[in-house]
């Protein structure tokens, strides 16, 4: 009896440090929140944009001029021996020269082929694909965050069902122990109460285990301190019944996969185009300043020379034979572009798939909650008349424990059911490129 009473104890210890451990209660939207704030790879896909973003800026559009300034000075001190022409000649000892130089010059190209309005257009589509990449990413976190925070969910209502378990385990074995204490039941009866409830919570300790790893895993999604502490919220709100047919016509202008795939043929068609415009002409224009003054020893025909002035310049090259090395990047892109038009029609094909077999999926995980709620409620009046039979004696204690874990399943079973159908709701939505409304 002793032994009962501190295993009860300890029991009940351990049940009460789950209770304990409540903190603030994390919603569903909060943790969206986080996650899209803080979550690591969301915040480097932003980056990543940011930079397209600048790619695609002024500073790299290519139609602002080059500007270089230049100066130097040069000092010289030699030793002459000069003979001119007429044959006179001469020498100059520390023969020092001097000179200097400054010059600013601007450069711009005219034409070239439209190839910088062609690569500023690609910058642009560049920019609207980092754009997409990141909406697709973070669809991808949205949809990790639900099924995470869902899975501690039901990790959390299986301890809580587990722990009900317990209660049931510990009346029965009182009640083992009683009707033994007054000759109405067997050892044998107490014995397998006992090695029932010891199971009840090794599986429970098992749970709460589970539960705790994957809160702190959640954590690290989420992009916060893995220590963090936090209550989960297990209430699910469902969306009026969605309907295949609408869900197919959103998919099949804003699913993401979609627009990837349209995006790639369109900067494969700039590809050829820019390409193709290394055949036309290059006109190149330059404007600059330029100042020189020498200092010359007596051997020069000049002691001092300076000048000074406007240069002017204009250009024009044309790449009328490169090797072959044009061409050929012209033909691989033309086969690039046709890559990409079946990678966009293959995913089209797989888009109308994947949102029949969703829905049907999604069909039919309603049809197991409404099927799972029903077995909840049967089960439990069936455990409530079992356990009032098995206190008259009208029942062994197999009977007990197999009512006992229909039970248990049952509601294991409703809050799978209720979990999976959100998700797999979430994951139309996903497919119809409505997520993020």
């Amino acid at each position: 009896m002793k032994k009962f009473k501190f295993l009860n104890t300890l029991l009940l210890l351990i049940l009460s440090t789950f209770q304990l451990s409540g903190q603030n209660m994390l919603t569903i939207d909060e943790a969206m929140k986080i996650a899209l704030q803080k979550n690591y790879d969301v915040r480097i896909a932003k980056n990543d944009t940011q930079i397209s973003d600048i790619e695609n800026g002024l500073l790299n559009s290519g139609y602002l001029p080059r500007v270089t300034a230049n100066g130097g000075i040069n000092y010289s001190d030699e030793n002459q021996n000069v003979t001119f022409s007429d044959g006179n000649s001469t020498s100059v000892d520390n023969a020092v020269t001097e000179s200097y130089n400054a010059s600013i010059t601007a450069e711009y190209t005219i034409f070239d082929g439209f190839e910088r309005k062609l690569s500023n257009q690609k910058n642009t589509e560049n920019l609207t694909l980092k754009k997409l990449q990141e909406r697709q990413l973070i669809e991808n976190t949205i949809i990790t965050v639900y099924q995470e925070y869902y899975n501690i969910a039901y990790q959390k209502q299986v301890v809580d069902n587990l722990k009900l378990n317990i209660e049931n385990s510990f009346d029965r074995l009182d009640r083992a122990k009683k009707k033994l204490k007054y000759g109405q039941g067997t050892k044998l009866d107490e014995l397998n109460s006992q090695v029932d409830l010891n199971n009840d919570s090794i599986s429970y300790a098992s749970a709460k285990k589970d539960f705790n790893n994957s809160k702190r895993n959640f954590n690290l999604l989420l992009g916060r301190n893995v220590t963090n502490t936090f209550v989960i919220d297990t209430t699910v709100f469902f969306l009026k019944a969605l309907v295949q047919k609408d869900i197919l016509e959103q998919a099949q202008s804003n699913n993401i996969v979609s627009l990837l795939n349209k995006q790639n043929v369109l900067l494969s068609d700039l590809d050829i185009k820019v390409n193709t415009a290394k055949y036309l002409p290059k006109i190149n224009g330059s404007a600059g300043y330029s100042w020189f003054e020498s200092i010359n020893p007596p051997t020069n025909f000049a002691l001092q020379n300076e000048s000074y002035g406007i240069n002017l310049g204009l250009s024009l090259s044309w790449n009328i034979f490169d090797g072959g090395k044009s061409s050929t990047k012209i033909q691989t892109s033309k086969i690039a572009k046709e890559n990409r038009e079946i990678d966009l029609y293959r995913a089209q094909e797989e888009l109308k798939l994947d949102v029949y077999n969703a829905f049907e999926d999604y069909t039919n995980k309603r049809f197991s909650l409404r099927a799972e709620k029903k077995n909840v409620f049967t089960n439990q009046v069936n455990f409530s008349r079992t356990k009032k039979q098995f206190s008259l004696g009208q029942v062994n204690t197999v009977e007990f424990r197999q009512a006992q874990i229909n039970l248990l399943n049952a509601l294991n079973n409703y809050a799978k059911a209720k979990y999976d159908l959100k998700i797999s709701e979430i994951s139309l939505l996903q497919l119809g490129g409505i997520l993020l409304e």
